[in-house]
């Protein structure tokens, strides 16, 4: 790195900080009490998503059996869409603890 300072050389994630600083200003940094937060609140996430995973299994046997693509692809639907849910709600919820 003492190479690189001398010829003023920098890096690409260098660079690419310096553009995200100009844009958005200096990013903030997290107290031990939001990665707490944030972290706990990851793994609530990855708690829910695998209850849906292990809830929606049974309900994606059970439309197979049936050999009825429509009832399938709903279920398929409904499990996505309860994925998703959890997801943006973990992103809403970080997104409050980052902005304190």
């Amino acid at each position: 790195m003492a190479d690189a300072e001398k010829t003023n050389i920098k890096s690409a994630f260098d660079l690419a900080m310096e553009r995200l600083d100009k844009r958005n200003g200096k990013m903030a940094t997290l107290t031990a009490e939001q990665k707490r937060a944030i972290a706990e609140t990851e793994s609530k996430a990855k708690a829910k998503t695998a209850e849906v995973e292990i809830m929606f299994q049974q309900k994606l046997s059970t439309a197979q059996a049936t050999n009825d693509p429509a009832q399938l692809e709903e279920v398929e639907r409904q499990k996505r869409s309860e994925l998703d849910k959890i997801r943006r709600q973990a992103e809403d919820e970080k997104e409050r603890i980052r902005r304190g």
